[in-house]
């Protein structure tokens, strides 16, 4: 089925739904997107951002390479807007009057990215499985509050997310309907998937895997010939272009990029509270914990509707291996079970990497609601079935995305009681959430600038004077007079033997969360 149908009516309609998500969209992401939260990451990815421009301006090109992940699209995403607001503004330098505004630039232009990302997508997919199916699943995953809540956040695990959806989709096309313009394309944005985060070359080994199976088994080496050098030039020619590093140092920084994501991602680990207990590696029941407690009941629903659906068709009549290859579900599926898997090994885990998940789980279960609907007899039935989807989408989906706003990252399952059960489970990360409103909180309660201590330094730093924000763990207790704690941070062992009293004055809550505790020091 193509997007837009000659029938005047359905293209009305559709045009209709494509407005509406635009809507809802913007609502969820674009209002107070500056000032919700400054996350650490977002933090480091400015300064990175701005010797990539460096880089470029100079003809440095060796500073484009800043990070392993490596993060070259959401440099180019973010770098270029911040660039043109400064020759625009006269604004050149951060500090802790402009930082809000550069940040709004950043943040809405990888907002906006996403957007024209989420179109791309739904036009490819719609070309799959149809309209309905298609905007109905990427509804869903659009308003999952917790990718709703990392979609507001500078960082590149949402442009993952949709960078290697949108290639996937691109290049099963290509398979069933070759033709040299869907490959360069799905080259192009497997390479994208690769420039924002390194885990994205799975997606071309997996597409290039999978094609070298599926033209084995139609005994047609020509058209893997095709397929496999079109895809792979132009995944090699994307990455060279938008990558300047590598047109001085190709085979250093390659391996640079590996050799981190192996020693920081698989080997060092990252600190986690699980059922109350710290750990470095949160071991293999982490993410299957993860995908029920930040997903909707909903999500979940319709996933059980697909799978009972999906069982009773692979316990028919065995079908021949050929037909296997036709089938788009599978073809995803096997990334994503394997992506899933990919994930468990190394001992770094954060709830966020399971995002890339969430376009295959909306549209899995999309297609087990659709289908379950299709399947009822009665018009009687077919109403009732159609009342209960739109009682649980509005109790999951919409609730949530008014009583969240806009702290849509701190969402838990209500599957897991109240956001104080949840953080129990799992401890939320305090991640820079309610920074801006920390700030003011501050300054209206306690007055003036007083001096601030931290754990993280980075968020407060960027708004606040520098000079007095310390680090707790580093500094003496002279060097602070309010000492601040996130949700879940604990008063470090140098504060404990310092020798000073802190009493705990209040607290700063998100979402039924005591998300930062502020401690004064006691008289001696």
């Amino acid at each position: 089925m193509k997007l837009w149908s000659r029938s005047p009516d359905l293209i009305k309609n559709k045009y209709i739904a494509i407005i509406f998500f635009i809507v809802v969209f913007s609502l969820t992401r674009f209002l107070f997107l500056g000032s919700d939260e400054i996350n650490p990451d977002g933090v480091n990815w400015h300064y990175r951002s701005q010797q990539f421009i460096v880089g470029l301006k100079s003809g440095d090109f060796e500073r484009t390479y800043q990070h392993y992940h490596p993060g070259v699209t959401l440099m180019w995403i973010t770098g270029v807007p911040i660039e043109l607001y400064k020759q625009i503004t006269g604004i050149t330098a951060y500090d802790q009057f402009n930082f809000s505004a550069f940040n709004t630039v950043a943040k809405v232009s990888v907002v906006l990215v996403q957007l024209i990302l989420t179109f791309i997508l739904l036009y490819h997919l719609s070309k799959i499985v149809g309209f309905k199916t298609a905007y109905f699943s990427v509804f869903l995953f659009s308003l999952e509050p917790f990718f709703m809540g990392n979609s507001r956040l500078y960082h590149m695990d949402v442009l993952l997310t949709l960078f290697v959806f949108v290639a996937l989709l691109i290049s099963w096309v290509n398979l069933k309907d070759f033709s040299y313009k869907k490959s360069f394309l799905a080259g192009i944005f497997l390479s994208l998937s690769f420039l924002t985060k390194s885990i994205g070359i799975g997606a071309l080994f997996f597409v290039l895997l999978f094609s070298t199976a599926y033209f084995a088994n139609k005994k047609d080496m020509k058209g893997l010939l095709k397929y496999f050098s079109t895809i792979l030039g132009a995944f090699v020619l994307t990455t060279f272009i938008l990558f300047p590093a590598l047109w001085v140092r190709p085979a250093f920084y390659l391996s640079e990029i590996f050799a981190e994501s192996e020693r920081v991602g698989i080997r060092k680990g990252h600190e986690q509270i699980i059922l109350g207990e710290t750990t470095q590696d949160a071991g293999i029941l982490f993410y299957p914990l993860v995908v029920f407690m930040k997903t909707t009941p909903f999500l979940l629903i319709g996933l059980v509707l697909c799978f009972v659906k999906c069982f009773r068709s692979y316990t028919a009549p065995a079908k021949n291996i050929s037909s296997k290859y036709s089938n788009p579900y599978l073809y995803l599926g096997l990334f994503y079970l394997g992506y899933f898997f990919v994930m468990i090994y190394p001992s770094k885990k954060l709830d966020r990497y399971m995002l890339p998940l969430y376009p295959f789980l909306a549209l899995a279960a999309s297609y087990g609601i659709i289908r379950s609907y299709s399947l009822i007899k009665t018009a009687k039935m077919k109403k009732i079935f159609m009342s209960g989807v739109v009682f649980l989408f509005t109790l999951f989906y919409i609730v949530p995305a008014i009583s969240y706003f806009p702290y849509y990252f701190t969402y838990t399952s209500p599957l897991f009681g109240s956001p104080v059960s949840a953080n129990r489970v799992i401890a939320q990360k305090p991640f820079g959430i309610a920074v801006p409103a920390l700030r003011d909180y501050i300054i209206d309660r306690y007055g003036g600038e007083p001096e601030l201590g931290f754990i993280d330094t980075k968020p407060m730093k960027s708004i606040y004077s520098n000079s007095k924000v310390a680090d707790i763990r580093v500094n003496g207790t002279s060097d602070y007079e309010l000492l601040i704690l996130g949700i879940n941070e604990e008063m470090p062992e140098k504060v404990l033997k310092s020798g000073t009293r802190f009493r705990k004055d209040s607290s700063l809550y998100v979402n039924g969360l005591e998300y930062w505790r502020i401690y004064v020091k006691e008289d001696k």
